[in-house]
């Protein structure tokens, strides 16, 4: 079971540590497992990947399922130099009424459809066909005898006429069917006719089969007769003579199932193909694979509230929740491992789990677990650091071979320089929503060691943060040294008040506030319930 691990939106360092530590924990449990972001990578998360050599998650827009999810029908393709009667039968063994057709390389060209199937056996005799003598000898049951050109396009013609008439109806270039007719064979030759079909297992003489090499006129001995072959014949023609390319409606594996839906309810095709984003064909996907799609397999890290998760994890089967937040109100319709544990950080939790299941943590691995711990708890300072945090961190630091506070100091001051922020990005920078009492409530949190930067432009914050549609909106700006945030918010004063015993104002500094888990969404969550 192949699994995606990923934080929450707008990822943090904990998000992203977590997500590749757990990730490495679960390949060497014997799990396919494979971290995700879900969102760009900040700086200070990107500081601790960049000093302890590790490659960054993929970006994850999404989990929602996809063309690739379902379990679409495998059908083999042919190629276009295939012959009619080949995808008849191969139609008739697999019971399906559409094959797809391909290149030499494999890309997809278009499909064949059982209906220009049966149109092109109505075809009668003496009509041109457009094959090859490979094509001919796998249909007939045939034995190549003389070989002068593969590709065959010409006139189809029987031969049971008397000599007159078959001197006025056969051309050079034709295609003959005969039996054991030897003067006619030899007409047939001296024409240069292009293949010479001999039925019935008709055996001729060397003179006569050098006599054919000669004139460039390739001979197929057949084991069916003459009525046989002359049928049969019109189905060894190359499929691309029935080969549908224009007005196809192909999925890509990438493509949503929800925008396959749509477009399948506007058209009644029995199947349409599906390939790959170099055109490689893959598959059949039919309305009825829609119906019971396989559900991507996640683990979610440092979350547990759908409004901060990946967009379509409704559609998403969630495996494993490891978190140390409150309940979110994610429900699922199985069992699942549900791990949440009253710490100031996911990966004190993960790495507990390393120790449970005895697995080494790698040098790399607890670089990224260590950094997560020191943000999260910022430095031990924040109220929801616990004794496990610390000693955790203890531990890891020897792994690692950092100065705890040297390590965390440097980390902070690369996370916390906003210089290249627009004002946008710095509020929805570690952003979440929650609904207190059916206010729809949003709360942004931004660590920096240069408040100042902030403040000179607190107007422009304020214009946008009164600009957006929540009911309330609070961005904290935590500082870290003197263990306090400063407030700017889109609420009542009496909320922001009541909330952090402060007399409101844009830009109030509330006291030991710095924790958004433990502080600012339970203060507020009262308050609005009491304004």
């Amino acid at each position: 079971m192949s699994l995606l691990v990923f934080g929450h939106k707008n990822p943090d360092t904990d998000s992203i540590c977590s997500s590749v530590s757990l990730a490495y924990l679960k390949r060497q449990l014997g799990q396919d497992a494979t971290a995700y972001a879900l969102g760009e990578i900040r700086k200070e998360a990107k500081y601790a990947l960049d000093y302890f050599k590790v490659d960054p998650p993929q970006i994850l827009n999404n989990v929602k399922v996809q063309v690739k999810d379902l379990s679409y029908s495998k059908v083999s393709p042919l190629t276009p130099k295939a012959s009619v009667l080949e995808a008849y039968n191969l139609m008739d063994q697999k019971d399906v009424k559409t094959l797809p057709v391909v290149s030499e390389e494999d890309e997809f060209i278009g499909i064949v459809t059982m209906k220009e199937v049966a149109k092109s056996l109505l075809n009668q005799h003496f009509t041109s066909v457009h094959t090859s003598l490979s094509n001919i000898c796998k249909n007939l049951s045939g034995s190549l005898l003389v070989n002068c050109d593969e590709e065959v396009n010409g006139r189809v013609v029987t031969l049971s006429f008397d000599m007159q008439t078959l001197k006025d109806i056969l051309k050079q270039g034709d295609i003959v069917i005969v039996g054991d007719r030897f003067d006619t064979i030899e007409y047939a030759i001296n024409t240069k006719v292009k293949v010479l079909i001999l039925t019935g297992k008709t055996e001729i003489s060397d003179s006569l089969l050098n006599l054919a090499k000669e004139n460039g006129v390739s001979v197929i001995s057949v084991d069916c007769d003459t009525y046989k072959a002359s049928n049969l014949i019109n189905q060894c023609n190359f499929l691309e003579s029935i080969l549908t390319k224009e007005n196809l409606i192909v999925f890509n594996e990438n493509d949503y199932v929800d925008d396959v839906k749509e477009v399948m309810l506007n058209h009644n095709f029995r199947f349409y193909p599906i390939v790959d984003k170099g055109n490689k064909f893959l598959g059949l996907v039919s309305k009825g694979h829609l119906l019971n799609p396989t559900r991507k397999n996640v683990v979610l890290v440092d979350h547990n509230e759908y409004a901060q998760s990946a967009d379509g994890i409704e559609q998403a089967n969630i495996v494993e929740v490891i978190d140390h937040h409150k309940l979110g109100g994610i429900s699922t319709d199985v069992p699942l491992s549900f791990r949440i544990m009253p710490v100031g950080c996911s990966c004190t939790v993960i790495y507990n789990m390393y120790k449970e299941n005895n697995v080494e943590v790698p040098y790399e691995i607890a670089g990224l677990l260590l950094s997560a711990i020191l943000s999260d708890t910022l430095l031990f300072k924040s109220p929801t650091t616990t004794e496990l945090d610390k000693k955790a961190c203890e531990e890891l630091s020897k792994i690692a071979k950092v100065d705890m506070e040297k390590y965390a100091m440097d980390m902070f001051k690369c996370g916390t320089s906003l210089d290249e922020f627009s004002i946008e990005q710095i509020v929805n920078m570690d952003f979440k929503e929650f609904n207190m009492s059916g206010k729809r409530v949003g709360i942004g949190q931004v660590f920096t060691l240069d408040i100042d930067s902030i403040f000179a432009k607190k107007d422009e914050f304020l214009s946008y943060i009164n600009s957006t549609d929540y009911d309330m909106l609070i961005l904290a700006i935590t500082d870290i040294i003197k263990e306090g945030s400063y407030l700017i918010y889109k609420a009542p004063d009496n909320v922001i008040s009541s909330a952090f015993n402060v007399d409101a104002s844009q830009g109030v500094f509330a006291e030991g506030v710095v924790s958004r888990k433990k502080q600012l969404v339970p203060n507020l969550t009262t308050a609005v319930k009491n304004m």
